[in-house]
């Protein structure tokens, strides 16, 4: 494999490296000669994050939603010699049907996939910018294809994409790379965890549960069983991306992504009637 400078001895800063996707990636690239900051939420994760991965990786307290945490962060990783690459993992999955959403799952979820995204990223760009570094955006097949029941959280997805493109140009003069990896269906606890929300929900909302019945079926179905793949196959694709000399600027993971990614090139009109036939039969 041809690799970038940032193989050698280099530092990248993991957000939401306490479970999944940002773990499996933590720990990966501490593996392959990177200092590594992982960014979790609270002391508790920092220790079992310390615990599991080697001397190279250092967790970190880092809530994307919290400015003066931001901050101390990434001035702990300027003192310890700067930053070289940024994995952009931190992320929350609210989805059901919009009725049956609370304003504070709608801006939860922009705050920390989109706000707080903006607010690393803007933080990280001195450092950035001096090393010639790597962004990687961890999206969502959602950022592409927006399906029923996720119109929030694949709105925030739509977002990130947006923002990976304007900055992969935006940051060009700078040799700032900036790619977007774009995940289906990973099994991690996101999932079982919202499953557990929308039994919750159901329960509280009863009446509106029968007005979206198909679609309610279908995301517990889902949510119960995701049959997604390991969230090492993604850990793999965010190596390549920061380790390879001329990486692509996405990455589509999974079978599930590939395939939905296709539906992109289907008339509207044919792919809703094919979406809304799949939820009617459910």
């Amino acid at each position: 494999m041809r690799e970038s400078r940032l193989s050698r001895s280099k530092a990248v800063l993991v957000t939401g490296a306490a479970t999944g996707i940002g773990r499996a990636v933590a720990l990966d690239l501490g593996t392959q000669g990177l200092r590594v900051y992982g960014g979790v939420r609270s002391d508790a994760d920092a220790e079992a994050l310390q615990d599991e991965s080697s001397a190279s990786v250092t967790a970190l307290r880092l809530d994307v939603t919290d400015s003066g945490q931001v901050s101390a962060a990434l001035d702990r990783i300027a003192d310890g010699g700067g930053l070289d690459g940024l994995v952009n993992n931190a992320g929350i999955y609210l989805g059901n049907a919009l009725e049956l959403m609370t304003d504070e799952e709608i801006e939860r979820t922009f705050a920390v996939n989109v706000i707080g995204l903006l607010r690393v990223i803007r933080a990280c760009l001195p450092m950035l910018r001096k090393s010639a570094g790597r962004i990687v955006n961890i999206s969502s097949i959602s950022g592409l294809i927006a399906l029923p029941g996720v119109s929030v959280y694949a709105g925030s997805k739509h977002a990130v994409e947006a923002i990976t493109d304007s900055l992969r140009v935006e940051l060009r003069d700078f040799g700032i790379k900036v790619i977007s990896v774009e995940p289906g269906s990973i099994d991690t606890e996101i999932w079982r965890k919202a499953g557990d929300r929308d039994r919750d929900r159901a329960m509280a909302n009863a009446e509106l549960r029968k007005l979206y019945r198909p679609l309610q079926t279908l995301l517990e179905r889902v949510n119960r069983n995701p049959r997604g793949i390991p969230a090492q196959r993604v850990a793999d694709v965010v190596r390549r991306a920061l380790l390879d000399k001329s990486p692509d600027n996405r990455y589509l993971v999974g079978a599930d992504a590939k395939a939905l990614a296709l539906t992109r090139f289907i008339p509207d009109g044919l792919r809703d009637r094919l979406i809304w036939e799949r939820l009617r039969s459910r």
